[in-house]
């Protein structure tokens, strides 16, 4: 094939969903009592972020005290369905993740002084991380 017909080829699998490979693992949400456990572990491993930078996230967006448990489990106090924890983590996904320049989810979260940057392993850009509150 040529280079044309490759390029056409890929931007065909692009727009058509063919060549989307980011599945996410699925989350564990348990309720006990006032307490929502999420077991998250999988996921994180998966997208390559530190626990403690999503659960300031989802503690902020849930606008819910929390912590970390001994089991690298996220414990936010009250009660949250599976849904809408499974919401914030695809906001969090969309907006520390995915490439804000080419959409690819292979990017990592580094540190640089003090600040945290994201940098996309597909096209190489580098962006600030938004500080989590």
């Amino acid at each position: 094939m040529e280079y044309e017909e490759l390029m056409k080829k890929i931007t065909n699998e692009k727009k058509s969903g063919k060549g989307d490979r980011f599945e996410p693992p699925e989350i564990d949400v348990i309720q006990q009592g006032q307490k929502t456990i999420i077991n998250a572990d999988k996921l994180m491993k998966y997208i390559n972020r530190p626990m403690t930078h999503l659960s300031k996230f989802l503690m902020h967006e849930l606008t819910a005290p929390g912590q970390i448990d001994e089991n690298s489990r996220i414990i936010i106090g009250g009660k949250f369905s599976r849904r809408v924890v499974q919401e914030k983590i695809n906001q969090y996904i969309k907006e520390y993740v995915i490439c804000k320049q080419c959409g690819s989810p292979d990017t990592k979260m580094e540190k640089v002084d003090k600040n945290d940057i994201i940098r996309c392993l597909g096209c190489g850009a580098e962006y600030p991380v938004g500080r989590v509150r």
